[in-house]
């Protein structure tokens, strides 16, 4: 067996809150990473998978349990591991070969070792002729490889990588993940292990040599798979299809499992997904013509990630409008209603639904007893902090203002930043409030 490189022991994380309050973020989580592998965290949002790597490689200290690296207690960061960010974190005043230079600063080399390892890294990543460019004038791809040669030119032994590839359109990215793999299996490359967090199910079994599955709410340690498929991998291999659908079976139980288990300690609100509800209609007249279909099969179809999709087929069954039996997705007679009715006739039943989901009840009794019937922006965001001390209340809100708006349950002034019912005229600018835009599927 391969030694050992980097342990995670009984790791527990929370924050501390307002009002003597704690969010739990990871609860007792135990994993290993060993020499010569690709280890993926795999999970839905609200996991811990980014804290969880973070925690990995000293970045943030656990609330209890302890991180070894080389079967010694770690203590701060981990010398031996660079991280490649999802949103490129470069400094915008300074040029490709100064960011990358950026990485080698506090390392004892001279200058003529610093310019050395810089230019072998730059041909590396394919960053030849923009050494002098400047972050505003690259592509997102361009800015990414930037990103993975500063994690590079300090050769780490471990790579560790937050979502590389998520904010790329399809092709860059896939050209990137064939090149970090071409990299992993480079017996020259000093890089002896990657560690990587992503939401998407198909890069997890195209790079991967073995996959960490999360659930929720806290992030707990759900399931680890070996994938044993050779190098380079075929997206259409029987081998990688069989894999993909058992990741799709085990997210799909941990995020929407078929039996409710009564819970010992008084149940949580339900959460609303952060989609656009134009969206989520747009997936009802796909079952509508298609009929009832397998999630994977619906995912494939309007070329979305499956952990994306879920939200979507969440959404939809929190208004009644699909059922989900087993890992299939059923158009409901409530959601053929919806869909036979025009759009005025719509607004009138999605308003009546939504006055039966609790959060926008509250808001809706909050506005009723709010001064001058105007309910504050703040005042709303206390409240959904202490209901899902796992989500981010804004993101909450804007989903909340965005569905209320459009069943006309109330108006947002997002000038005063005021909730006020929908038949009173606004004294200031009404802007829309963009929902799910980097997940939308369109209609």
């Amino acid at each position: 067996m391969a030694e050992l490189l980097l342990e995670a022991q009984h790791i527990s994380h929370r924050y501390d809150l307002a009002g003597s309050k704690a969010m739990e973020i990871l609860r007792d989580i135990s994993l290993q990473v060993r020499e010569h592998e690709v280890v993926a965290m795999l999970g839905p949002s609200g996991c811990g998978k980014s804290t969880l790597l973070r925690i990995l490689i000293g970045l943030l200290k656990p609330t209890s349990g302890e991180v070894l690296y080389r079967n010694k207690s770690m203590q701060g960061l981990n010398p031996s591991a660079a991280l490649v960010f999802q949103n490129f974190a470069l400094f915008p005043w300074l040029s490709v070969q100064q960011n990358i230079s950026m990485g080698l600063e506090n390392l004892p080399l001279s200058d003529a070792e610093k310019r050395q390892r810089v230019r072998k890294v730059i041909d590396k990543v394919g960053l030849e002729g923009f050494e002098e460019a400047f972050p505003r004038e690259l592509s997102g791809g361009m800015k990414q490889r930037v990103g993975i040669a500063r994690a590079l030119v300090v050769e780490p032994e471990i790579l560790c990588m937050d979502e590389p590839f998520s904010a790329l359109d399809v092709m860059t990215g896939e050209t990137l993940r064939n090149e970090v793999v071409d990299i992993y299996t480079d017996k020259a490359s000093p890089v002896n292990s990657i560690l990587m967090v992503t939401h998407s199910i198909s890069e997890a079994v195209f790079m991967a040599t073995r996959i960490v599955v999360l659930g929720a709410n806290p992030g707990t340690l759900r399931a680890v798979l070996d994938n044993f498929l050779p190098y380079p991998r075929d997206e259409h291999h029987p081998d990688f299809i069989r894999l993909s659908r058992r990741l799709h079976a085990i997210i799909t139980q941990t995020v929407m499992p078929d039996e409710v288990v009564t819970p010992a300690a008084p149940p949580t609100i339900p959460g609303i997904p952060n989609v656009s509800l134009l969206a989520t209609i747009g997936l009802l007249e796909i079952l509508e013509n298609e009929g009832e279909m397998e999630l994977f099969a619906l995912a494939k179809q309007v070329d979305k990630e499956f952990t994306q999709m879920l939200l979507f087929v969440k959404a939809a069954e929190l208004l009644g409008w699909v059922t989900t039996p087993g890992q299939n997705v059923l158009l409901t007679s409530e959601g053929r209603k919806f869909l036979a009715a025009d759009v005025n006739a719509r607004k009138q039943l999605l308003n009546a639904k939504l006055r039966s989901i609790f959060v926008f009840d509250l808001v809706l009794r909050m506005l009723k007893n709010a001064e001058n019937h105007e309910l504050e922006e703040e005042v709303v965001l206390s409240e959904l902090a202490m209901l899902y001390p796992h989500e981010k209340p804004h993101r909450v809100l804007r989903t909340i203002i965005a569905w209320g708006r459009y069943a006309e349950l109330f108006k947002y002034n997002s000038t005063r930043k005021v909730i006020y019912p929908f038949d009173q005229p606004s004294s200031g600018s009404e802007t829309e409030v963009p929902v799910g835009a980097d997940s939308g599927m369109e209609p």
